[in-house]
């Protein structure tokens, strides 16, 4: 994902709630529920809240996997 400047492309390093849940197909609230519970980590810059994306990345590798799982021995 990139944000786009009067000059150039920069890379997105952090999304806000309602971002994370749009990009990780989860609602708002799930979000803010994993902050709370402390499964998820948000930072804070003033009143804002923002989610580092390889936190978001790693908040879903960490949830329950279900379906076909992968062989031993092979990366998911």
């Amino acid at each position: 994902m990139t944000f786009i400047s009067s000059e150039k492309l920069l890379p997105r390093l952090a999304f806000t709630p309602g971002e994370a849940a749009v990009s990780a197909g989860i609602s708002r609230t799930r979000i803010f529920q994993a902050i709370r519970e402390k499964k998820l980590t948000a930072r804070k810059a003033g009143k804002a809240t923002i989610i580092e994306m390889d936190e978001l990345a790693r908040f879903l590798r960490s949830l329950p996997a279900c379906g076909r799982q992968p062989e031993a021995g092979h990366a998911a």
